[in-house]
């Protein structure tokens, strides 16, 4: 089942059970608080965490073993709020996984996949919740720059090498004062000490593909429930005909 919790969403791409938008919407906080764009995104998720109990008795009365929850895009919103250790403490009831979602625009450079790892990291520490990374809106990207992020995913010298020669290309560039580069080759070491491994696996709500590696990935962690991976397959399977 899916659950949506971004009220400032101004429309999502599937059928949710459960929208927390018919309790809280960006644009009503707006109006009642007079808030600004940013200003009301935050209230707005304070708003819904305060309104956690509630929200987990709605969706408690819906059947299914598996709740995937979106939650708002902006990071900054849902991981570095303590409103949001509460939902998800009220709505995981100790049984709650994290899927990080990589950029595709940003991961096609070292340096941007680098950071998109600090941040997987961070969200992971911060919630203390098991994490994979999927790399969103993957069927935007062109096969071989699809098979070069992942491959950056699986092999962290591949992507320590690629970060050398985006440092040396921006060392040629008389207008870049710093280098990106430089520092994520720094924190990628780091990562790499603290035996970080991203791993990545390309999902694509078009193609519909990884949703059933995201299934797993919970059943994996929680075990319990039949083959999400087959069951999943098929579902899909019978929605394509």
């Amino acid at each position: 089942m899916t659950i949506n919790l971004d009220p400032g969403a101004e429309r999502v791409h599937y059928d949710p059970e459960f929208d927390v938008r018919d309790l809280v919407s960006l644009s009503d906080v707006m109006d009642e608080y007079d808030l600004g764009p940013n200003g009301a995104q935050i209230l707005a998720a304070d708003l819904v965490a305060s309104q956690a109990i509630d929200v987990f008795d709605e969706i408690e009365g819906l059947s299914g073993d598996i709740l995937v929850i979106d939650t708002p895009g902006q990071v900054e919103l849902f991981a570095f709020r303590e409103a949001s250790s509460h939902l998800v403490e009220v709505l995981g009831q100790g049984r709650a996984c994290l899927a990080f979602l990589f950029d595709p625009m940003l991961s096609q450079t070292p340096s941007g996949f680098v950071s998109q790892m600090l941040l997987s990291s961070i969200v992971h520490f911060r919630l203390g919740l098991p994490t994979a990374n999927f790399l969103s809106k993957a069927d935007l990207l062109e096969p071989e720059v699809l098979d070069k992020i992942l491959e950056w995913g699986e092999n962290l010298d591949v992507l320590e090498a690629a970060l050398y020669e985006e440092s040396a290309a921006e060392s040629m560039d008389q207008n870049s004062s710093t280098s990106r580069a430089e520092f994520a080759i720094g924190q990628l070491r780091m990562m790499q000490h603290a035996a970080i491994q991203p791993g990545l696996v390309p999902l694509s709500s078009e193609e519909e593909e990884g949703l059933a590696d995201m299934l797993t990935f919970a059943q994996t962690i929680f075990g319990g429930m039949a083959d999400m991976r087959d069951g999943f397959a098929g579902d899909i399977e019978h929605e394509q005909h």
